[in-house]
């Protein structure tokens, strides 16, 4: 059980906090890094940024500020603190600049305290670090990083054949007989004919000479063997010259292209200053659909470029989920906060009726049974996600119109005069339904 208050908890997550890794990763190695030092697969890391930015956009403001507070491998302090004179970091101060310019931005525009997203991003923002939070609970302690000293010994079989091992293990040398005669003149001696011969002793027994050098094994006189026989089976070649070492041709490394994270970069960049540019003067016409658009025409733009250039693959894996997310956003629209929840109705005067209700989440119940009509009206009715009911009087004249996008159709359309017939004011009830029901009935 960890004792540890909890400020220092947080002090200790702050020392321990994990490293950016580019090389393995797809733009800044924040994702990478995070998975290496909780040991969790990067991918999940990537699908949960992904998912966050998508509601409320508190992923890309966590990611840009991992960005800034990660130091990458190999450097001494993070982007942040080099760019205060703590230390020194690989990234340039321009860069650290438009990093911080772009935060600001996109924490304006999408962040937890952003306009346009009512609660989504707070709530995004708290489950990302409650989730880092628990992997930090989970492994406290870091593990050791790419490049740290091997902790293995080599390997004990890179060498077998030793001479060391063999020669002086198998062949030892033979005993022999001791020689008690005087040792017998060397052949190589040049001086052997000019030496006098040495004095008998003159008592009578004769004193024994030195004692012989034993005669070495010709065995082990035997020429070593070349590194390309270690077991000496062919020594009817060890007078061929050493063959000449074949070096292997490493192919030369292409170059790592920064097209991805560039067009990227200009891609976030492009949305964040188009979600500026919507939260800052209120334009109804940058829907998060036309913002994702942006950036999806940037990435676009990339590709081509990269057809050119034969680079740029990467920017495939992100096209496909920002254009799902622009084809839903489309089909759901801008979304309205206000609009969200339960919502109840009852007009009983042609004052009262509003001429346009409308339900992002939730439920809307329109209750005309009490409404008395004296001249035609027209009312719109827009249901995203959710349930609408629609309650009419036994004779009123209605005209529905229903426009059913992914849900259920309408239980009333056309011209309907109830059970007088049509003879009276109509009320027009235009029905635009994307996912969820739209119900009208009487009574």
């Amino acid at each position: 059980m960890n004792t540890r208050s909890f400020p220092e908890q947080l002090s200790d997550m702050w020392r321990t906090r994990p490293v950016r890794l580019p090389r393995q990763g797809h733009v800044a190695g924040v994702c990478a890094g995070i998975g290496v030092r909780y040991d969790v697969d990067p991918v999940l890391i990537r699908v949960a940024f992904v998912v966050s930015t998508f509601f409320g956009g508190a992923g890309l403001v966590l990611y840009l500020a991992g960005w800034l507070l990660l130091p990458r491998y190999g450097d001494q302090v993070s982007p942040a603190e080099s760019l205060v004179g703590r230390g020194q970091s690989s990234e340039s101060s321009t860069k650290v600049v438009v990093l911080l310019v772009v935060l600001a931005v996109a924490a304006s525009a999408f962040g937890p305290l952003g306009a346009g997203v009512g609660g989504s991003g707070f709530v995004s923002m708290v489950l990302m670090l409650g989730g880092l939070w628990l992997l930090y609970q989970r492994r406290p302690e870091p593990p050791v990083l790419p490049g740290a000293p091997q902790l293995f010994p080599q390997n004990p079989f890179q060498a077998p054949f030793q001479q060391s091992q063999y020669q002086q293990s198998q062949y030892q040398q033979a005993p022999f007989a001791q020689h008690t005669g005087a040792p017998g003149p060397a052949p190589a001696d040049p001086d052997f004919w000019t030496k006098p011969e040495p004095e008998s002793p003159r008592t009578g027994a004769q004193s024994p000479g030195p004692e012989p050098a034993p005669p070495q094994d010709p065995l082990l006189q035997r020429p070593t063997p070349p590194s390309w026989d270690p077991l000496g089976v062919a020594p009817f070649a060890w007078d061929l010259p050493e063959p000449t070492p074949t070096t292997a041709v490493v192919p030369a490394k292409q170059p790592r292209s920064r097209l991805t994270t560039t067009v990227l970069g200009l891609a976030v960049l492009a949305a964040a200053a188009a979600g500026a540019v919507a939260s800052a003067g209120e334009v109804a016409w940058l829907t998060p659909a036309r913002i994702g658009a942006i950036a999806l025409a940037v990435i676009g733009l990339g590709l081509l470029v990269g057809a050119f250039l034969h680079r740029g693959y990467g920017l495939l894996v992100v096209t496909g989920p920002l254009l799902g997310f622009v084809v839903l956003a489309s089909l759901v629209g801008p979304i309205d906060t206000s609009s969200w929840g339960e919502q109840l109705y009852s007009p009983r005067t042609a004052a009262e009726l509003q001429p346009a209700y409308s339900v992002q989440m939730g439920a809307l119940q329109l209750d005309l049974r009490g409404l008395e009509l004296t001249e035609d009206e027209t009312v719109s009715v827009e249901t995203r996600f959710g349930a609408t009911e629609i309650l009419l009087p036994q004779n009123l004249d209605v005209d529905v119109v229903c426009t059913e996008r992914a849900s259920n159709p309408c239980t009333i359309q056309g011209l309907d005069g109830g059970d007088d017939g049509v003879g009276g004011p109509v009320l027009t009830l235009n029905l635009d339904t994307a996912f969820g029901n739209s119900e009208v009935r009487r009574g």
